[in-house]
């Protein structure tokens, strides 16, 4: 009996999955933006310096824990 809503159950994770790997893709694109804007545009002096360095591997992380998940919910 516990077993009879287990398909449905797994579809709405499934589908959860998705739009959670949606919205950080939607984050992603826009923070690898931001950086490509805030790489152009000259900084004033009194502001901190950022880390580019870091700011790509973080971006990075997040572009292979999106790809990991997706590869979760396909199979």
């Amino acid at each position: 009996m516990h077993g009879e809503n287990f398909g449905y159950g797994k579809d709405m994770a499934s589908d959860r999955m998705t739009q959670a790997i949606a919205t950080l893709e939607r984050a992603v694109t826009g923070l690898e933006q931001e950086l490509g804007r805030l790489m152009t545009t000259p900084a004033p002096e009194s502001s901190s310096s950022m880390d580019e360095g870091a700011a790509r591997q973080a971006l990075q992380s997040l572009d292979l824990l999106i790809n990991e998940l997706k590869g979760r919910t396909s199979g």
